[in-house]
């Protein structure tokens, strides 16, 4: 009788091995970059905060990086990105020096104004009379890296929007001189 209520507390104390998967299979972090606001850019970030991930009493409702230009991996700094869901609920925030915003979830020990958003969810980001909006909707992804990620899918990643999400076309402006670490993706 011991082994068997020993057995059921294990398995009832599993963690998902999805996205143990999923966060076992993201690149290591930058050792130049401590874990923190801008650590891991471009990454999918509710994977570790989000309910059930290793970082979930630092819950986000959405998370993601903007890059400049679709070519390079330079985050925008003090981007505006303005979500707006389905019961016309509205929350704007910022992107830091490496293009990262997150928008905490109720309850999340980071500090600031909180947003539980009822998807869908419709984006638009903006900076100096540059806008781009998106052209279809999340559905029900909060980390935007999920869809947006690097330019050539694999067969597994076939149905994910191609490449990250730029601001620019052409002509970005240079990246953040005051920045306390590297506003470009990788070590």
């Amino acid at each position: 009788m011991r082994h068997a209520i020993l057995a059921i507390l294990a398995l009832v104390s599993c963690s998902d091995p999805v996205r143990d998967g999923q966060i076992s299979a993201l690149p290591g972090e930058n050792p130049n970059i401590p874990v923190g606001e801008y650590h891991r850019a471009g990454q999918p970030c509710v994977l570790c905060h989000g309910p059930g991930g290793p970082a979930a009493d630092a819950s986000f409702a959405v998370a993601g990086t903007i890059f400049a230009d679709p070519t390079d991996a330079v985050g925008v700094d003090q981007a505006t990105v303005a979500f707006t869901d389905t019961s016309g609920s509205s929350f704007t925030t910022t992107t830091d020096c490496v293009g990262n915003f997150f928008i905490p979830r109720p309850g999340s020990s980071v500090p600031g104004a909180t947003w539980d958003p009822q998807f869908p969810i419709f984006v638009r980001i903006f900076k100096n009379g540059v806008s781009r909006t998106m052209q279809g909707q999340i559905g029900r992804e909060r980390s935007c890296a999920n869809c947006h990620n690097d330019p050539l899918p694999t067969s597994s990643q076939i149905f994910s929007s191609v490449g990250h999400i730029a601001l620019y076309t052409d002509n970005p402006p240079p990246p953040s001189t005051t920045c306390p670490v590297p506003p470009q993706v990788g070590p």
